[in-house]
């Protein structure tokens, strides 16, 4: 078995594709993301040296992670 390749005219595909409806989300976040979250962490930790822990709400530090829970951002 063989394969053919033909052309096709790009105004068709063009023509085509405007008028096709954009493809809808299936998950579209309504707050910040956890992308979000770490980065603000991240600036709050290298500005003040200390901020709220994402995990547990404890305090967190730079040099030590969270008291409370010890996650640490790495």
């Amino acid at each position: 078995m063989s394969a053919v390749a033909t052309r096709e005219p790009r105004a068709r595909h063009a023509e085509l594709a405007s008028t096709t409806p954009p493809a809808q989300r299936l998950f579209e976040p309504k707050g910040p993301t956890l992308e979000d979250s770490i980065l603000a962490l991240s600036r709050d930790l290298a500005s003040a040296d200390h901020a709220t822990c994402p995990v547990c709400s404890g305090d967190m530090t730079r040099a030590s992670g969270c008291a409370s829970c010890g996650s640490e951002l790495s």
